[in-house]
């Protein structure tokens, strides 16, 4: 089972990387299998069609390991903006 967390944009504007929460993966850090891990695919998009650049496969954070926390982070602390609304200042 996969569930998408959210979606990391690059500075290319056709590449995002999609943040998947998925069941039984293996670390590629720690070498370990854990029963709910993260996967990130790093995705190029050219018009209707989506080319895979990479898979990448993280264990959750938990009280020992963090190899899958700087992406939960930066998945829960994006600004939320409402489509047809200006982005954030920047001064």
């Amino acid at each position: 089972m996969r569930e998408l967390i959210g979606k990391i944009p690059t500075h290319d504007p056709k590449v995002t990387q999609n943040i998947y929460r998925c069941e039984t993966v293996r670390c590629q850090k720690c070498l370990r299998t854990v029963p709910v891990g993260i996967e990130v695919v790093t995705v190029k998009t050219e018009g209707q069609s989506q080319k895979v650049l990479l898979h990448e496969y993280y264990c959750r954070a938990d009280a020992f390991d963090s190899h899958g926390q700087d992406y939960e982070d930066r998945i829960h602390n994006r600004p939320i903006h409402k489509p047809g609304s200006p982005g954030p200042r920047r001064f």
